[in-house]
C-alpha cells in the first residue's frame, strides 16, 4: 500500500530535515509499503519551505505543498486532499513537525492498520505513554482535564487522547470526513476528525507515545481560542445527541440539584468560612442525593431501581458521580488558584457544566442501563 506521511509546518526550519531523516529511517522497516513524505507549509517566514525544496532535490519521495496560513485544520485537510488525489495515498499518517512525536514509533501505527484496525491514534494517557515531566503543574492539569472533558463530553471514554496529532488511518476516513470537518481551521480539527470516525464505526487502536516538549521555536496554540473552540464543539455535539430521550427530565432534576448545590456552597463559604473548593464538594454530594432520588422516581422510571437494590445502586451512583465532583472541585481549585478566590462562582459554573454531560452519560449507561434483550 502507498503510505503518505503529512507534516504540517510553520516556522519549523530547525527540525524538519532531522524529522524527515528519522521518518525515512523508521519506515524502512516496512518494505511491503511504499512511503512518501508531504510537507504542508503555511508560507513560513523562516525559510522552512526553502530547506525542504533543497532536500527534495536529492530525495524524490519528499514533496512540498505551500499554502496560506489558515490554521492547523486547514493545513491538514489540504495535505490529505493532495495525498489522496495527487500522491495516491492508501494510508495517511500525520504527526507534528517539531520533534515532539518520536518517529521511531511510526512502524507501530502501520502495524496496527495491517492488523485490521481502521485508525491508529497516538496516546499520552495510556500505559507506556507520557506527557513531559518538566511541564508545570498547570499545563499538566490543563492537558489531562481537557482530554477528560472531551472523552466524557462526547461519550467516548474508551479513547484516552483526543487532542494529539500523531495518527494513521485509511483514506476511507478522509473521504468520509472531509466535508464534515472542513469548517474547522484550528486544533479542534483533530477532535472533530476522530469523533466523526468514531460515529462512522471505525475500529481504533491506541498506540502509547511519550510526548516531549519542542526544543526549537514556540507552540502555535492560542489557549483562549483553543479552549473556546473545544467547549463549543463538545457542547454542540452533545446537544445534538441529547435532543432525544430523557435529557429534558434530567435537566429539570439536575436544575433542582444545582439549586441545592449552590445554596450549600454559599452557606459553606459565607457562614461557615470553608474554602470554595471544599464547599463545592459538600454541595455536590447533597445534590447527588437529590438527583438519585428524583432520577430514579421520574427521569429513568422505566428502568426504576427496586428497593432490594437501592443501597447498592446508590453506592454505585456516588462512585459514578465522583468524577463530576472531582471535575467541579478541580475547576474551582484551579480557577481560584490562578485568578483569586473572588472568581470561584465562574469556575463553579464551568465545573458544573462539564460534569452535566459526564453525569448523564454515566446515569444512562451505567446506573439505569437498559437491559439487553436476549
Amino acid at each position: 500500500m502507498n503510505v503518505v506521511l503529512i507534516l504540517p509546518t510553520y516556522n519549523e526550519r530547525d527540525t524538519i530535515l532531522v524529522l524527515l531523516e528519522k521518518a525515512r529511517e523508521a519506515f524502512s522497516s516496512f518494505p511491503h509499503h511504499s512511503c512518501s513524505y508531504l510537507v504542508v507549509d503555511d508560507t513560513s517566514p523562516d525559510g522552512t519551505a526553502d530547506a525542504v525544496k533543497e532536500y527534495a532535490k536529492t530525495h524524490n519521495d519528499v514533496h512540498l505543498l505551500i499554502g496560506e496560513k489558515q490554521g492547523l485544520g486547514k493545513a491538514l485537510l489540504r495535505g490529505m486532499t493532495y495525498a489522496v488525489e495527487k500522491l495516491g495515498a492508501d494510508i495517511i499518517v500525520q504527526m507534528d513537525a517539531d520533534l515532539s512525536h518520536d518517529p521511531a514509533v511510526l512502524p507501530s501505527f502501520i502495524q496496527a492498520l495491517d492488523d485490521g484496525y481502521d485508525i491508529a491514534v497516538g496516546s499520552r494517557y495510556i500505559p507506556g505513554g507520557a506527557i513531559p515531566s518538566d511541564w508545570g503543574i498547570h499545563r499538566k492539569i490543563f492537558s489531562v482535564v481537557g482530554n477528560m472533558f472531551v472523552r466524557f463530553g462526547l461519550g467516548c471514554s474508551y479513547l484516552h487522547d483526543w487532542t494529539g496529532g500523531y495518527r494513521a488511518f485509511y483514506k476511507k476516513y478522509y473521504e468520509l470526513n472531509k466535508q464534515k470537518v472542513a469548517k474547522y481551521s484550528g486544533y479542534v480539527f483533530q477532535i472533530a476528525f476522530l469523533h466523526n470516525a468514531v460515529l462512522a464505526g471505525a475500529r481504533i487502536k491506541e498506540i502509547p507515545i511519550r510526548f516531549v516538549d519542542r526544543k526549537f521555536g514556540h507552540s502555535k496554540i492560542a489557549p483562549s481560542e483553543y479552549i473556546r473552540d473545544v467547549f463549543a464543539y463538545v457542547f454542540r455535539q452533545r446537544l445534538i445527541w441529547l435532543r432525544y430521550g430523557n435529557f429534558k427530565k434530567f435537566l429539570v432534576v439536575g436544575g433542582f440539584g444545582f439549586i441545592i448545590n449552590t445554596i450549600v456552597l454559599e452557606i459553606a463559604v459565607h457562614l461557615i468560612g470553608l474554602h470554595p473548593s471544599i464547599g463545592s464538594v459538600i454541595g455536590a454530594e447533597c445534590a447527588i442525593i437529590s438527583n438519585f432520588i428524583f432520577n430514579n422516581a421520574w427521569t429513568f422510571r422505566d428502568r426504576k431501581i427496586q428497593h432490594g437494590r437501592y443501597l447498592i445502586k446508590f453506592f454505585q451512583f456516588n462512585l459514578s458521580a465522583l468524577g463530576a465532583i472531582l471535575i467541579q472541585g478541580s475547576s474551582v481549585f484551579i480557577g481560584t488558584h490562578l485568578f483569586g478566590v473572588s472568581w470561584y462562582r465562574l469556575f463553579y459554573i464551568i465545573g458544573v457544566g462539564i460534569g452535566l454531560f459526564y453525569n448523564y452519560a454515566m446515569y444512562s449507561k451505567v446506573i439505569w442501563r437498559k437491559k439487553r434483550l436476549v
